[in-house]
C-alpha cells in the first residue's frame, strides 16, 4: 500500500511514514522541501564544488534516513538535516586537507584582492580560503557555536574565533566597493 501525503504534511508525519513504511511519497516531499537549503549549506563549505557538494548531499540523506528512529519528532527537521550535511561537507573539506589554520593567508588574502574584481556575499563566502569560509558558514550561517565548531573541527574555541573574525574581515573587504557603489 502506497501512503500519499498532503503538501502541507508537517516534517514529522513524513518522516514517520518514511522510517515506518518506507514511504517514497514521503520522502520525494521531504527531499524537495529541504534539500536546497541542505544543498546551499555544503555549497558554502565546500566553496562550490559541485561533484563534493553533491555527494555531501546525498551522503546527508543516507545519513538522515538510516537515523530517523533516533531522531527526535518536534525538532526542526531541516536544521537537523543541514547540519547532517554540515558535518559531511567539512569531512570532505578535511579529507582534502584543505582547512589550514595559518596567519599567512591574511597576507596572502591581501595580497591577491584585485580592486577591479568584487565579488557578491555568495562568491565572496566561496573565494575565502577553506578553514575561513568552514567557520563563517558553521558560525554565522548554521548557528553552530564556537564549541561545537571547536569540536568538530579539532581546533580550540578561541581558533574558531579568530578564524570567524578574520573571514568576516575577508568577505567585508571583498564586499566593501560594491557597498560604496550602491550608495
Amino acid at each position: 500500500m502506497s501512503l500519499h501525503f498532503d503538501p502541507s504534511a508537517t516534517d514529522d508525519d513524513l518522516a514517520r511514514a518514511v522510517a515506518r513504511n518506507g514511504s517514497e511519497h514521503a520522502f520525494g516531499l521531504l527531499y524537495r522541501r529541504h534539500t536546497p537549503r541542505a544543498y546551499q549549506t555544503a555549497w558554502r563549505i565546500l566553496g562550490g564544488s559541485k561533484a563534493d557538494v553533491d555527494d555531501a548531499v546525498q551522503e546527508a540523506w543516507i545519513r538522515a534516513i538510516g537515523s530517523l528512529d533516533s531522531r527526535r519528532a518536534g525538532n526542526d527537521f531541516g536544521a537537523w538535516l543541514r547540519s547532517i550535511a554540515a558535518h559531511i561537507a567539512v569531512d570532505i573539506v578535511r579529507r582534502h586537507n584543505r582547512i589550514v589554520f595559518d596567519a599567512d593567508i591574511d597576507r596572502a588574502l591581501e595580497d591577491g584582492d584585485d580592486a577591479a574584481e568584487r565579488l557578491d556575499l555568495e562568491s565572496a563566502i566561496a573565494s575565502l580560503p577553506p578553514g575561513y569560509r568552514t567557520v563563517l558558514v558553521l558560525h554565522d550561517i548554521e548557528g553552530f557555536t564556537h564549541d561545537e565548531i571547536a569540536t568538530r573541527l579539532g581546533i580550540t574555541a578561541g581558533t574558531s574565533k579568530g578564524q570567524l573574525f578574520k573571514a568576516r574581515r575577508a568577505v567585508r573587504a571583498r564586499l566593501w566597493p560594491r557597498i560604496e557603489e550602491t550608495t
